[in-house]
């Protein structure tokens, strides 16, 4: 992702583009990196090239692009919108990727490839700059990592990917990245680097057995009561795994009822984005009418989607969750206080009406002397 900067006096704007692009046959270059003038990729026909170095008090703007190589042509733009292949293992794919510099200013870049990985809401990341790739990124090899390139200019450089002899079959997912460090002041002040970067992904598929896989995991049920017991509602929250060695998607459903299905509700949960292999991402789902009875059972499952998917490979997890009718058990309470309030002030009624002996007004009763 790209950032800003300021320097003294100037002004620095960012911007990034991105191919969208078609896929189409590719002609593997073989020469060294050159130098040519850039033109843009098909999707960002607005892109407008500088004329030339920037000029005192002229606005600096960044921008750059990093596609898949078109063809051996280095004045043709790239024309296909990611890195695709499949191959066996122990195999080596050739192919190139074009870095365009439409910044008014001289840039240096870092190009080097790394791994992908899901976020926690699903969705596509890459590893930090630092970090070390352990997978498909470690099986390529750039050209030349460190280059500058002049503004309004491009190049393009050769990749190479060596499949590992015991590569496992399904995808790997990474990125060839173009990465612009620059140094920026942080709010207490302090220096800052931020690693501006920009690239195209690389899907590789290594031959051999697929195996499309979601689970759900770590399900966890809060009910949330209701002045009507039967009107309760519950946030479900829980993990959907890809355990398979494909990407894949998914759709499901969540279903939350009482003991043996009764007074259940099901809603359909947001459609899972594309997981890549080992990802997992958590998501939360809200179901509302949900009766309290004492124990609600819930269900989560979950069926993967795409092309490598063939018949039913549905999964499910659950839980079980105290659901008591607090509303109805208060009025139960609150009854039964009422039914002892009531008795007590019987007994005292009762009580208050015994003669007492000062009734008697003083007289005293003889006792009948004993004979014996």
């Amino acid at each position: 992702m790209l950032a800003s900067s300021v320097r003294p006096g100037r002004r620095r704007t960012i911007s990034a583009a991105f191919g969208a692009l078609l896929l189409v046959a590719l002609a593997v270059p073989s020469s060294p990196v050159a130098a040519s003038t850039p033109q843009p990729p098909t999707s960002d026909p607005t892109a407008t090239i500088p004329d030339g170095p920037v000029q005192p008090g002229e606005e600096v703007v960044h921008s750059w692009a990093l596609t898949p190589g078109g063809n051996t042509d280095p004045d043709a733009s790239g024309n296909r919108s990611q890195l695709t292949y499949s191959a066996d293992p122990g195999t080596t794919v050739t192919d190139a990727v074009t870095l365009y510099n439409y910044s008014n200013e001289q840039l240096l870049f870092r190009v080097y490839a790394t791994d992908a990985f899901n976020t926690e809401d699903g969705n596509f990341d890459l590893l930090p700059g630092k970090d070390q790739p352990t997978d498909v990124g470690s099986w390529v090899s750039v050209a030349q990592e460190n280059i500058t390139v002049e503004p309004g200019r491009q190049v393009t450089i050769p990749i190479t990917i060596t499949i590992p002899p015991e590569a496992t079959p399904g995808d790997h997912v990474g990125a060839v990245v173009a990465s612009s460090p620059t140094v920026s002041e942080g709010a207490d002040g302090q220096a800052v680097l931020l690693d501006r970067r920009t690239g195209t992904r690389l899907y590789l598929r290594v031959n051999g057995p697929v195996t499309p896989q979601l689970a759900i995991t770590g399900v966890d049920t809060t009910y949330h009561q209701s002045v009507n017991p039967l009107a309760g509602s519950a946030t479900v929250q829980f993990r959907i795994e890809n355990r398979g060695n494909v990407r894949v998607s998914g759709k499901g459903e969540v279903e939350v009822s009482g003991p043996f299905g009764l007074g259940g509700n099901t809603v359909p949960m947001p459609d899972v984005p594309e997981l890549l292999p080992g990802s997992s991402m958590t998501m939360i789902v809200d179901v509302s009418d949900v009766p309290a009875m004492f124990l609600v059972s819930t269900t989560v499952t979950i069926t993967p989607t795409g092309d490598d998917v063939t018949g039913d490979q549905s999964s499910s997890g659950g839980d079980t969750t105290f659901a008591p009718p607090l509303s109805l058990l208060l009025l139960m309470l609150a009854g039964v206080l009422g039914l002892l309030a009531w008795r007590r002030i019987r007994r005292y009624r009762a009580a208050a009406m015994v003669p007492k002996p000062s009734d008697f007004n003083g007289t005293s009763v003889e006792r009948e002397p004993q004979h014996t």
